[in-house]
Protein backbone atom coordinates (compact mmCIF):
# COMPACT_ATOMS: atom_id res chain seq x y z
CA UNK A 1 0.00 0.00 0.00
CA UNK A 2 1.86 3.07 -1.19
CA UNK A 3 0.32 6.44 -1.88
CA UNK A 4 2.93 8.18 -4.03
CA UNK A 5 2.82 11.63 -5.55
CA UNK A 6 5.27 12.52 -8.27
CA UNK A 7 6.36 16.01 -9.21
CA UNK A 8 9.15 17.04 -11.46
CA UNK A 9 12.09 18.58 -9.64
CA UNK A 10 11.62 21.82 -11.55
CA UNK A 11 7.99 21.98 -10.44
CA UNK A 12 8.93 21.62 -6.80
CA UNK A 13 11.34 24.51 -7.07
CA UNK A 14 8.76 26.73 -8.70
CA UNK A 15 5.49 26.16 -6.85
CA UNK A 16 4.24 25.67 -3.32
CA UNK A 17 4.04 22.05 -2.26
CA UNK A 18 0.34 21.74 -1.35
CA UNK A 19 0.75 18.68 0.88
CA UNK A 20 0.44 18.50 4.68
CA UNK A 21 3.99 17.96 6.03
CA UNK A 22 2.60 15.95 8.94
CA UNK A 23 1.25 13.33 6.49
CA UNK A 24 4.63 12.69 4.81
CA UNK A 25 6.42 9.47 5.74
CA UNK A 26 9.51 10.06 3.59
CA UNK A 27 10.64 11.80 0.43
CA UNK A 28 12.69 10.05 -2.26
CA UNK A 29 14.56 12.03 -4.92
CA UNK A 30 14.86 10.12 -8.20
CA UNK A 31 17.65 11.71 -10.20
CA UNK A 32 17.61 11.81 -13.98
CA UNK A 33 14.66 11.61 -16.36
CA UNK A 34 11.83 9.53 -14.94
CA UNK A 35 9.30 10.00 -17.72
CA UNK A 36 8.73 6.28 -18.42
CA UNK A 37 7.18 5.51 -15.04
CA UNK A 38 6.27 8.91 -13.63
CA UNK A 39 4.87 10.94 -16.49
CA UNK A 40 5.80 13.46 -19.12
CA UNK A 41 6.66 16.28 -16.70
CA UNK A 42 9.37 14.25 -14.94
CA UNK A 43 11.86 15.29 -17.60
CA UNK A 44 14.65 16.17 -15.16
CA UNK A 45 13.85 13.84 -12.28
CA UNK A 46 11.06 13.09 -9.84
CA UNK A 47 10.37 13.69 -6.17
CA UNK A 48 8.50 10.71 -4.77
CA UNK A 49 6.42 11.80 -1.74
CA UNK A 50 5.29 8.73 0.21
CA UNK A 51 2.51 9.56 2.66
CA UNK A 52 1.85 7.85 5.96
CA UNK A 53 -0.66 5.04 6.35
CA UNK A 54 -1.90 3.34 9.51
CA UNK A 55 0.46 2.98 12.46
CA UNK A 56 2.15 -0.21 13.60
CA UNK A 57 0.02 -0.50 16.74
CA UNK A 58 -3.67 -0.06 17.47
CA UNK A 59 -3.03 3.54 18.51
CA UNK A 60 -0.14 5.81 17.64
CA UNK A 61 0.14 9.56 18.01
CA UNK A 62 2.73 12.14 16.96
CA UNK A 63 2.66 15.83 17.79
CA UNK A 64 5.03 18.74 17.35
CA UNK A 65 5.28 22.48 17.92
CA UNK A 66 7.86 24.79 16.41
CA UNK A 67 9.15 28.33 16.15
CA UNK A 68 10.65 29.85 12.97
CA UNK A 69 12.83 32.85 13.61
CA UNK A 70 12.94 34.03 9.96
CA UNK A 71 9.39 35.37 10.23
CA UNK A 72 8.81 34.99 13.98
CA UNK A 73 6.25 32.34 13.18
CA UNK A 74 4.96 29.19 14.78
CA UNK A 75 3.73 25.82 13.56
CA UNK A 76 1.87 22.89 15.07
CA UNK A 77 1.04 19.43 13.75
CA UNK A 78 -0.53 16.21 15.02
CA UNK A 79 -1.09 12.72 13.63
CA UNK A 80 -3.19 9.88 15.06
CA UNK A 81 -2.87 6.51 13.35
CA UNK A 82 -3.22 2.81 13.97
CA UNK A 83 -3.88 -0.73 12.76
CA UNK A 84 -6.49 -3.06 14.25
CA UNK A 85 -8.13 -6.24 12.89
CA UNK A 86 -7.26 -5.42 9.30
CA UNK A 87 -8.25 -1.75 9.53
CA UNK A 88 -5.61 0.94 8.95
CA UNK A 89 -6.36 4.58 9.75
CA UNK A 90 -4.69 7.97 9.96
CA UNK A 91 -5.95 11.45 10.85
CA UNK A 92 -3.56 14.39 10.57
CA UNK A 93 -3.57 18.16 10.73
CA UNK A 94 -1.16 21.07 10.81
CA UNK A 95 -1.13 24.84 11.12
CA UNK A 96 1.61 27.41 10.38
CA UNK A 97 1.60 31.19 10.72
CA UNK A 98 4.68 33.22 9.76
CA UNK A 99 5.25 36.95 9.68
CA UNK A 100 7.31 39.06 7.30
CA UNK A 101 10.86 37.82 6.70
CA UNK A 102 13.78 39.56 8.42
CA UNK A 103 16.68 39.99 5.99
CA UNK A 104 20.16 41.47 6.60
CA UNK A 105 18.81 44.66 4.97
CA UNK A 106 15.65 44.98 7.02
CA UNK A 107 12.23 43.41 7.11
CA UNK A 108 10.83 42.36 3.73
CA UNK A 109 7.26 43.66 3.77
CA UNK A 110 4.34 41.45 2.76
CA UNK A 111 6.27 38.15 2.86
CA UNK A 112 4.32 36.44 5.63
CA UNK A 113 2.16 33.38 5.05
CA UNK A 114 -0.36 31.08 6.69
CA UNK A 115 -0.94 27.38 5.99
CA UNK A 116 -3.56 24.98 7.32
CA UNK A 117 -4.07 21.38 6.33
CA UNK A 118 -5.78 18.17 7.31
CA UNK A 119 -6.12 14.63 6.06
CA UNK A 120 -7.81 11.27 6.54
CA UNK A 121 -6.75 7.78 5.43
CA UNK A 122 -8.73 4.55 5.89
CA UNK A 123 -8.16 1.07 4.44
CA UNK A 124 -9.17 -2.52 5.14
CA UNK A 125 -7.39 -5.81 4.44
CA UNK A 126 -10.12 -8.07 3.07
CA UNK A 127 -7.51 -10.83 3.01
CA UNK A 128 -3.75 -11.16 3.17
CA UNK A 129 -3.72 -10.52 -0.60
CA UNK A 130 -6.31 -7.77 -1.07
CA UNK A 131 -6.61 -4.25 0.38
CA UNK A 132 -8.87 -1.33 -0.51
CA UNK A 133 -9.14 2.13 0.94
CA UNK A 134 -9.72 5.83 0.57
CA UNK A 135 -8.13 9.11 1.54
CA UNK A 136 -9.18 12.75 1.70
CA UNK A 137 -7.12 15.82 2.39
CA UNK A 138 -7.20 19.58 2.15
CA UNK A 139 -4.54 22.25 2.14
CA UNK A 140 -5.21 25.97 2.41
CA UNK A 141 -2.67 28.78 2.42
CA UNK A 142 -2.29 32.54 2.17
CA UNK A 143 1.01 33.89 0.83
CA UNK A 144 2.47 37.36 0.38
CA UNK A 145 5.37 38.73 -1.65
CA UNK A 146 7.04 42.02 -2.53
CA UNK A 147 9.98 43.49 -4.42
CA UNK A 148 13.05 45.38 -3.21
CA UNK A 149 14.13 46.55 -6.67
CA UNK A 150 13.90 49.96 -8.30
CA UNK A 151 12.33 51.43 -10.40
CA UNK A 152 9.48 49.48 -8.85
CA UNK A 153 8.35 51.89 -6.13
CA UNK A 154 5.46 49.67 -5.07
CA UNK A 155 5.22 45.96 -5.80
CA UNK A 156 3.12 43.53 -3.79
CA UNK A 157 1.66 40.11 -4.40
CA UNK A 158 -1.11 38.77 -2.22
CA UNK A 159 -2.43 35.22 -2.59
CA UNK A 160 -5.42 35.25 -0.22
CA UNK A 161 -6.37 31.71 -1.23
CA UNK A 162 -4.34 28.80 -2.53
CA UNK A 163 -6.35 25.73 -1.72
CA UNK A 164 -6.22 22.10 -2.73
CA UNK A 165 -8.91 19.50 -1.98
CA UNK A 166 -8.54 15.86 -2.93
CA UNK A 167 -10.46 12.59 -2.55
CA UNK A 168 -8.82 9.32 -3.64
CA UNK A 169 -9.64 5.61 -3.72
CA UNK A 170 -7.47 2.56 -4.30
CA UNK A 171 -7.63 -1.21 -4.48
CA UNK A 172 -4.62 -3.51 -4.49
CA UNK A 173 -4.18 -7.24 -4.95
CA UNK A 174 -0.88 -8.97 -4.13
CA UNK A 175 0.60 -12.34 -5.10
CA UNK A 176 -2.38 -13.05 -7.34
CA UNK A 177 -0.53 -15.79 -9.21
CA UNK A 178 2.97 -17.12 -9.72
CA UNK A 179 3.40 -14.47 -12.42
CA UNK A 180 1.21 -11.52 -11.38
CA UNK A 181 2.76 -10.20 -8.16
CA UNK A 182 0.65 -7.05 -7.81
CA UNK A 183 -2.34 -5.33 -9.42
CA UNK A 184 -3.30 -1.84 -8.22
CA UNK A 185 -6.04 0.62 -9.23
CA UNK A 186 -6.09 4.28 -8.16
CA UNK A 187 -8.67 6.96 -8.81
CA UNK A 188 -8.93 10.53 -7.54
CA UNK A 189 -10.70 13.88 -7.87
CA UNK A 190 -8.92 17.11 -7.01
CA UNK A 191 -9.59 20.84 -7.07
CA UNK A 192 -6.97 23.57 -6.97
CA UNK A 193 -8.29 27.08 -6.32
CA UNK A 194 -5.96 30.08 -6.44
CA UNK A 195 -6.77 33.75 -5.99
CA UNK A 196 -4.07 36.36 -6.57
CA UNK A 197 -3.72 40.15 -6.40
CA UNK A 198 -0.64 41.92 -7.81
CA UNK A 199 -0.15 45.67 -7.44
CA UNK A 200 2.69 47.38 -9.34
CA UNK A 201 3.82 50.99 -9.61
CA UNK A 202 6.63 51.78 -12.06
CA UNK A 203 7.58 55.36 -12.99
CA UNK A 204 4.05 56.72 -12.81
CA UNK A 205 2.37 53.60 -14.22
CA UNK A 206 -0.03 51.77 -11.90
CA UNK A 207 -1.33 48.24 -12.46
CA UNK A 208 -3.62 46.18 -10.26
CA UNK A 209 -3.96 42.61 -11.51
CA UNK A 210 -6.27 40.00 -9.99
CA UNK A 211 -6.73 36.34 -10.86
CA UNK A 212 -9.21 33.70 -9.75
CA UNK A 213 -8.27 30.32 -11.22
CA UNK A 214 -9.73 26.88 -10.59
CA UNK A 215 -8.36 23.61 -11.95
CA UNK A 216 -10.44 20.48 -11.41
CA UNK A 217 -8.70 17.18 -12.06
CA UNK A 218 -9.97 13.65 -12.44
CA UNK A 219 -7.43 10.88 -12.73
CA UNK A 220 -7.21 7.11 -12.69
CA UNK A 221 -4.48 4.53 -13.19
CA UNK A 222 -4.01 0.78 -13.34
CA UNK A 223 -0.63 -0.86 -12.74
CA UNK A 224 0.38 -4.51 -12.92
CA UNK A 225 3.69 -5.93 -11.63
CA UNK A 226 4.87 -9.22 -13.15
CA UNK A 227 7.51 -11.66 -11.86
CA UNK A 228 8.67 -13.48 -15.00
CA UNK A 229 10.94 -16.10 -13.52
CA UNK A 230 13.57 -15.40 -10.89
CA UNK A 231 15.48 -12.80 -12.88
CA UNK A 232 12.89 -10.74 -14.76
CA UNK A 233 10.53 -8.14 -13.30
CA UNK A 234 8.04 -6.22 -15.47
CA UNK A 235 5.84 -3.23 -14.61
CA UNK A 236 3.02 -2.25 -16.96
CA UNK A 237 0.29 0.33 -16.62
CA UNK A 238 -2.20 2.84 -17.97
CA UNK A 239 -2.90 6.38 -16.73
CA UNK A 240 -5.67 8.86 -17.54
CA UNK A 241 -5.94 12.45 -16.33
CA UNK A 242 -8.20 15.35 -17.27
CA UNK A 243 -7.71 18.93 -16.09
CA UNK A 244 -10.48 21.51 -16.46
CA UNK A 245 -9.48 25.17 -16.17
CA UNK A 246 -11.78 28.07 -15.27
CA UNK A 247 -9.84 31.35 -15.08
CA UNK A 248 -10.97 34.92 -14.49
CA UNK A 249 -8.44 37.76 -14.50
CA UNK A 250 -8.74 41.53 -14.33
CA UNK A 251 -6.32 44.36 -15.08
CA UNK A 252 -6.80 47.92 -13.84
CA UNK A 253 -4.34 50.23 -15.64
CA UNK A 254 -3.59 53.87 -14.83
CA UNK A 255 -0.91 56.09 -16.34
CA UNK A 256 -0.80 59.85 -16.03
CA UNK A 257 1.83 61.89 -17.85
CA UNK A 258 -0.14 64.79 -19.35
CA UNK A 259 -0.24 66.06 -21.98
CA UNK A 260 1.60 63.12 -23.54
CA UNK A 261 -0.39 60.15 -22.31
CA UNK A 262 -3.21 59.30 -19.90
CA UNK A 263 -4.69 55.87 -19.32
CA UNK A 264 -7.49 54.66 -17.10
CA UNK A 265 -9.15 51.40 -18.07
CA UNK A 266 -10.13 47.98 -16.78
CA UNK A 267 -9.92 44.67 -18.64
CA UNK A 268 -11.83 41.52 -17.69
CA UNK A 269 -10.64 38.21 -19.14
CA UNK A 270 -12.46 34.86 -19.02
CA UNK A 271 -10.90 31.56 -20.05
CA UNK A 272 -12.24 28.02 -19.98
CA UNK A 273 -10.23 25.07 -21.22
CA UNK A 274 -9.21 21.49 -20.61
CA UNK A 275 -6.29 19.14 -21.03
CA UNK A 276 -6.57 15.35 -21.32
CA UNK A 277 -3.68 12.92 -20.95
CA UNK A 278 -3.63 9.22 -21.79
CA UNK A 279 -0.49 7.15 -21.20
CA UNK A 280 0.67 3.54 -21.52
CA UNK A 281 3.97 2.41 -20.02
CA UNK A 282 6.12 -0.67 -19.47
CA UNK A 283 9.42 -1.09 -17.62
CA UNK A 284 11.48 -4.30 -17.45
CA UNK A 285 14.39 -5.27 -15.19
CA UNK A 286 16.59 -8.28 -16.05
CA UNK A 287 19.21 -9.80 -13.76
CA UNK A 288 22.06 -10.87 -16.05
CA UNK A 289 25.12 -13.09 -15.52
CA UNK A 290 28.36 -11.69 -14.10
CA UNK A 291 26.54 -9.34 -11.68
CA UNK A 292 24.96 -7.17 -14.39
CA UNK A 293 21.40 -5.83 -14.29
CA UNK A 294 19.61 -4.28 -17.26
CA UNK A 295 16.56 -2.01 -17.02
CA UNK A 296 14.66 -0.65 -19.99
CA UNK A 297 11.22 0.69 -20.76
CA UNK A 298 8.91 2.76 -22.91
CA UNK A 299 6.02 5.17 -22.35
CA UNK A 300 3.49 6.43 -24.88
CA UNK A 301 1.76 9.70 -23.96
CA UNK A 302 -1.03 11.49 -25.80
CA UNK A 303 -1.99 14.98 -24.62
CA UNK A 304 -4.93 16.96 -25.99
CA UNK A 305 -5.40 20.63 -25.04
CA UNK A 306 -8.41 22.80 -25.78
CA UNK A 307 -9.12 26.42 -24.88
CA UNK A 308 -12.85 26.58 -25.57
CA UNK A 309 -13.42 30.15 -24.38
CA UNK A 310 -11.04 33.13 -24.35
CA UNK A 311 -12.88 36.45 -24.22
CA UNK A 312 -12.12 39.87 -22.79
CA UNK A 313 -13.87 43.22 -22.41
CA UNK A 314 -12.27 46.62 -21.78
CA UNK A 315 -13.88 49.67 -20.20
CA UNK A 316 -12.30 53.11 -19.75
CA UNK A 317 -10.20 55.35 -21.95
CA UNK A 318 -6.73 56.15 -23.25
CA UNK A 319 -5.54 59.63 -24.26
CA UNK A 320 -2.41 60.15 -26.35
CA UNK A 321 -1.36 63.73 -27.22
CA UNK A 322 -4.87 64.97 -26.51
CA UNK A 323 -6.59 62.33 -28.64
CA UNK A 324 -8.91 60.22 -26.50
CA UNK A 325 -10.24 56.73 -27.20
CA UNK A 326 -13.14 55.48 -25.06
CA UNK A 327 -13.91 51.83 -24.35
CA UNK A 328 -17.30 50.46 -23.39
CA UNK A 329 -17.39 46.67 -23.21
CA UNK A 330 -14.75 46.76 -25.93
CA UNK A 331 -13.87 43.31 -27.30
CA UNK A 332 -10.18 43.06 -26.36
CA UNK A 333 -9.06 40.11 -28.48
CA UNK A 334 -5.53 40.29 -27.08
CA UNK A 335 -6.74 38.68 -23.86
CA UNK A 336 -5.93 35.21 -25.09
CA UNK A 337 -6.79 32.80 -27.83
CA UNK A 338 -9.08 29.88 -28.42
CA UNK A 339 -7.68 26.78 -29.99
CA UNK A 340 -6.96 23.07 -29.84
CA UNK A 341 -3.74 21.13 -29.96
CA UNK A 342 -2.69 17.51 -29.75
CA UNK A 343 0.73 16.05 -29.00
CA UNK A 344 1.86 12.46 -28.63
CA UNK A 345 5.20 10.77 -28.27
CA UNK A 346 6.86 7.55 -27.15
CA UNK A 347 9.93 7.87 -24.94
CA UNK A 348 12.43 5.13 -24.07
CA UNK A 349 15.06 4.51 -21.43
CA UNK A 350 17.78 1.94 -20.69
CA UNK A 351 20.19 1.50 -17.78
CA UNK A 352 22.96 -1.00 -17.04
CA UNK A 353 24.46 -1.59 -13.57
CA UNK A 354 27.32 -3.81 -12.39
CA UNK A 355 27.98 -4.93 -8.79
CA UNK A 356 30.81 -7.40 -9.31
CA UNK A 357 33.07 -5.96 -6.58
CA UNK A 358 32.07 -5.73 -2.92
CA UNK A 359 30.94 -2.22 -1.92
CA UNK A 360 31.18 -0.96 -5.54
CA UNK A 361 28.46 -0.41 -8.12
CA UNK A 362 28.84 1.08 -11.60
CA UNK A 363 25.99 2.44 -13.70
CA UNK A 364 25.29 3.87 -17.13
CA UNK A 365 21.95 5.10 -18.42
CA UNK A 366 20.17 6.74 -21.33
CA UNK A 367 16.69 8.19 -21.03
CA UNK A 368 14.40 10.33 -23.10
CA UNK A 369 12.11 13.05 -21.81
CA UNK A 370 8.92 14.65 -23.14
CA UNK A 371 6.91 17.65 -21.93
CA UNK A 372 4.00 19.24 -23.76
CA UNK A 373 3.13 22.91 -23.23
CA UNK A 374 0.38 23.51 -20.68
CA UNK A 375 -2.74 25.62 -21.29
CA UNK A 376 -1.21 28.77 -19.80
CA UNK A 377 1.84 28.55 -22.08
CA UNK A 378 -0.33 28.03 -25.16
CA UNK A 379 -3.37 30.24 -24.75
CA UNK A 380 -3.43 32.56 -21.74
CA UNK A 381 -2.40 36.19 -21.47
CA UNK A 382 -1.30 37.13 -17.95
CA UNK A 383 -0.12 40.42 -16.45
CA UNK A 384 1.25 39.35 -13.08
CA UNK A 385 4.67 40.51 -11.87
CA UNK A 386 4.81 43.87 -13.59
CA UNK A 387 4.82 42.58 -17.15
CA UNK A 388 2.55 40.84 -19.62
CA UNK A 389 3.20 37.29 -20.81
CA UNK A 390 1.44 36.07 -23.96
CA UNK A 391 0.64 32.46 -24.73
CA UNK A 392 1.81 30.81 -27.93
CA UNK A 393 -0.58 28.23 -29.45
CA UNK A 394 2.16 27.04 -31.85
CA UNK A 395 4.49 25.77 -29.12
CA UNK A 396 6.09 22.39 -29.76
CA UNK A 397 6.62 19.89 -26.94
CA UNK A 398 10.04 19.64 -25.31
CA UNK A 399 11.94 16.43 -26.02
CA UNK A 400 15.30 15.43 -24.57
CA UNK A 401 17.98 12.78 -24.55
CA UNK A 402 19.87 12.34 -21.30
CA UNK A 403 23.03 10.34 -20.56
CA UNK A 404 24.67 9.48 -17.24
CA UNK A 405 27.71 7.44 -16.12
CA UNK A 406 28.25 6.96 -12.39
CA UNK A 407 29.84 4.93 -9.63
CA UNK A 408 29.08 4.34 -5.95
CA UNK A 409 31.37 3.02 -3.20
CA UNK A 410 29.62 2.13 0.06
CA UNK A 411 31.28 0.49 3.01
CA UNK A 412 31.20 1.01 6.77
CA UNK A 413 33.31 4.16 6.97
CA UNK A 414 33.37 5.63 3.47
CA UNK A 415 30.55 6.38 1.05
CA UNK A 416 31.22 8.07 -2.29
CA UNK A 417 28.81 8.59 -5.19
CA UNK A 418 29.89 10.36 -8.38
CA UNK A 419 28.43 10.78 -11.86
CA UNK A 420 28.78 12.82 -15.01
CA UNK A 421 25.74 13.70 -17.10
CA UNK A 422 24.86 15.29 -20.42
CA UNK A 423 21.45 16.32 -21.70
CA UNK A 424 20.24 17.84 -24.92
CA UNK A 425 16.69 19.19 -25.14
CA UNK A 426 15.01 20.28 -28.35
CA UNK A 427 12.26 22.92 -28.44
CA UNK A 428 13.01 23.95 -24.85
CA UNK A 429 10.04 26.09 -23.67
CA UNK A 430 11.09 29.51 -22.38
CA UNK A 431 10.04 33.17 -22.72
CA UNK A 432 11.39 35.99 -24.86
CA UNK A 433 10.83 39.71 -24.49
CA UNK A 434 8.88 41.06 -27.47
CA UNK A 435 8.07 44.58 -26.27
CA UNK A 436 8.16 46.94 -23.29
CA UNK A 437 7.42 44.67 -20.29
CA UNK A 438 5.86 42.18 -22.73
CA UNK A 439 6.97 38.57 -23.08
CA UNK A 440 5.89 35.59 -25.15
CA UNK A 441 6.34 31.87 -24.63
CA UNK A 442 8.57 30.38 -27.30
CA UNK A 443 10.66 27.35 -28.18
CA UNK A 444 14.41 27.68 -27.99
CA UNK A 445 15.97 25.57 -30.71
CA UNK A 446 18.00 23.57 -28.23
CA UNK A 447 19.23 23.50 -24.64
CA UNK A 448 22.40 21.57 -23.79
CA UNK A 449 23.27 20.74 -20.20
CA UNK A 450 26.38 18.99 -18.91
CA UNK A 451 27.68 18.52 -15.41
CA UNK A 452 29.06 16.42 -12.60
CA UNK A 453 27.76 15.45 -9.17
CA UNK A 454 29.78 14.24 -6.18
CA UNK A 455 28.67 13.27 -2.71
CA UNK A 456 30.95 11.74 -0.09
CA UNK A 457 30.96 11.05 3.64
CA UNK A 458 33.62 9.51 5.85
CA UNK A 459 33.11 8.18 9.35
CA UNK A 460 36.50 9.32 10.58
CA UNK A 461 35.58 8.16 14.10
CA UNK A 462 32.61 6.58 15.78
CA UNK A 463 31.14 9.99 16.55
CA UNK A 464 32.18 12.24 13.66
CA UNK A 465 31.35 12.23 9.94
CA UNK A 466 32.58 14.93 7.55
CA UNK A 467 30.57 15.09 4.31
CA UNK A 468 30.28 17.04 1.07
CA UNK A 469 27.89 17.24 -1.86
CA UNK A 470 28.94 19.22 -4.93
CA UNK A 471 27.28 19.87 -8.29
CA UNK A 472 28.81 21.49 -11.34
CA UNK A 473 26.38 22.30 -14.12
CA UNK A 474 26.62 24.23 -17.39
CA UNK A 475 23.60 24.99 -19.59
CA UNK A 476 23.64 26.53 -23.06
CA UNK A 477 20.57 27.80 -24.93
CA UNK A 478 20.63 27.90 -28.73
CA UNK A 479 18.47 29.73 -31.30
CA UNK A 480 19.71 29.16 -34.84
CA UNK A 481 23.22 30.65 -35.06
CA UNK A 482 22.91 32.31 -31.64
CA UNK A 483 23.81 30.67 -28.31
CA UNK A 484 24.42 31.71 -24.69
CA UNK A 485 25.51 30.03 -21.47
CA UNK A 486 24.04 32.90 -19.46
CA UNK A 487 20.91 30.85 -18.76
CA UNK A 488 20.27 31.79 -15.13
CA UNK A 489 21.77 28.53 -13.78
CA UNK A 490 24.49 28.62 -11.08
CA UNK A 491 27.63 26.81 -12.25
CA UNK A 492 28.48 25.38 -8.80
CA UNK A 493 26.43 24.70 -5.70
CA UNK A 494 27.36 22.60 -2.71
CA UNK A 495 26.79 21.66 0.90
CA UNK A 496 29.62 20.53 3.16
CA UNK A 497 29.99 20.03 6.87
CA UNK A 498 30.56 17.79 9.87
CA UNK A 499 27.89 15.57 11.43
CA UNK A 500 28.29 14.04 14.89
CA UNK A 501 26.32 11.98 17.39
CA UNK A 502 26.87 11.42 21.11
CA UNK A 503 25.13 9.61 23.96
CA UNK A 504 24.28 12.32 26.50
CA UNK A 505 22.39 11.70 29.74
CA UNK A 506 20.70 8.62 28.34
CA UNK A 507 19.65 10.39 25.15
CA UNK A 508 21.15 10.79 21.67
CA UNK A 509 22.52 14.18 20.60
CA UNK A 510 23.13 14.69 16.87
CA UNK A 511 24.70 17.84 15.45
CA UNK A 512 25.41 19.20 11.99
CA UNK A 513 27.76 22.10 11.29
CA UNK A 514 27.60 22.94 7.60
CA UNK A 515 27.87 25.56 4.89
CA UNK A 516 25.89 26.06 1.69
CA UNK A 517 27.53 27.71 -1.30
CA UNK A 518 26.35 28.79 -4.74
CA UNK A 519 28.11 30.71 -7.48
CA UNK A 520 26.55 33.71 -9.22
CA UNK A 521 23.98 33.42 -12.00
CA UNK A 522 23.66 35.40 -15.21
CA UNK A 523 20.64 35.61 -17.49
CA UNK A 524 20.96 37.11 -20.97
CA UNK A 525 17.98 38.55 -22.87
CA UNK A 526 18.43 37.98 -26.59
CA UNK A 527 15.95 40.71 -27.52
CA UNK A 528 17.27 43.48 -25.23
CA UNK A 529 20.94 42.48 -24.86
CA UNK A 530 20.68 42.97 -21.07
CA UNK A 531 22.44 40.59 -18.65
CA UNK A 532 20.78 40.15 -15.24
CA UNK A 533 23.21 38.96 -12.56
CA UNK A 534 22.54 37.51 -9.11
CA UNK A 535 25.58 37.25 -6.84
CA UNK A 536 26.80 33.97 -5.38
CA UNK A 537 26.86 33.30 -1.65
CA UNK A 538 28.03 31.06 1.20
CA UNK A 539 26.08 30.66 4.43
CA UNK A 540 27.20 28.99 7.67
CA UNK A 541 24.66 26.96 9.63
CA UNK A 542 24.30 24.74 12.70
CA UNK A 543 21.66 22.23 13.69
CA UNK A 544 21.21 19.92 16.68
CA UNK A 545 18.63 17.33 17.72
CA UNK A 546 18.36 15.64 21.11
CA UNK A 547 16.21 12.50 21.41
CA UNK A 548 15.40 11.13 24.85
CA UNK A 549 12.92 9.08 26.83
CA UNK A 550 11.68 5.55 26.06
CA UNK A 551 12.63 4.63 22.49
CA UNK A 552 13.70 8.28 21.98
CA UNK A 553 10.06 9.32 21.78
CA UNK A 554 10.79 12.91 22.69
CA UNK A 555 12.88 15.19 20.49
CA UNK A 556 14.10 18.74 20.80
CA UNK A 557 15.60 20.28 17.66
CA UNK A 558 17.29 23.65 17.16
CA UNK A 559 18.83 25.38 14.15
CA UNK A 560 20.94 28.51 13.85
CA UNK A 561 20.88 29.45 10.16
CA UNK A 562 22.87 32.04 8.22
CA UNK A 563 25.12 32.55 11.24
CA UNK A 564 27.09 35.45 9.75
CA UNK A 565 23.95 37.24 8.51
CA UNK A 566 24.92 36.90 4.86
CA UNK A 567 22.76 38.82 2.40
CA UNK A 568 21.82 36.53 -0.49
CA UNK A 569 18.99 35.77 -2.88
CA UNK A 570 18.02 33.39 -5.68
CA UNK A 571 16.44 36.09 -7.87
CA UNK A 572 16.54 39.86 -8.18
CA UNK A 573 13.35 40.63 -6.26
CA UNK A 574 13.49 39.04 -2.79
CA UNK A 575 16.27 38.66 -0.22
CA UNK A 576 16.48 35.42 1.77
CA UNK A 577 16.27 35.45 5.60
CA UNK A 578 19.18 36.74 7.66
CA UNK A 579 20.51 35.10 10.80
CA UNK A 580 17.70 33.32 12.63
CA UNK A 581 16.88 30.46 14.99
CA UNK A 582 14.36 27.64 14.47
CA UNK A 583 13.12 25.47 17.34
CA UNK A 584 10.95 22.36 17.39
CA UNK A 585 9.70 19.93 20.04
CA UNK A 586 8.04 16.66 19.05
CA UNK A 587 6.78 13.57 20.82
CA UNK A 588 5.43 10.14 19.98
CA UNK A 589 3.16 7.94 22.06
Amino acid sequence: MTDRRYLSISQCQAVALLIDPSSIERIEVIKGPASVLYGSDAIGGAINIITKKGGDDAFNADASVGYDGAGHGHSESAVISGTKNGFHYRVNGSNSIHGDIDTPYGRQENTGFRQRSGGLFLSYDFSSNFTAGLSADTFDSRIGGSSVEMPVTDFTIDVPRWQREKVAFFAEGRELSSVLSKLRWDGYWQKNHKEMDNKVAISGVGMDNTADNQIKTFGTSLQADWQLGDDNYLITGYEFMRDSLDAETTLAMTHSMPPIVEMNYNTLRLNQGSETTNALFASMTNQLPADFALSYGARYTHIRSAMDEAVASKNGYTKVMGRQTNYTNYDDGTAGSEGRSSNSRTVFNAALTWTGIDHLSLRASWAQGFRAAILQERYLRTSMGGGTTIGNPDLNPEVSNNYEIGARWNERRLTVDADVFYSTARDYITTEQVGVNTYRYMNADRAKTRGMELSASWRAADYFEPYVSLTWIKRKLEWGDYSTTQSGTPEFYSRYGLRSNFDVLGGLLTTDVYARSQTDTESYSRSTGVVTRTAGFTTANFGATYGFGPEKRYQVAAELLNIFDQGYRYNTTTWEPGRHVNLRFSLKF
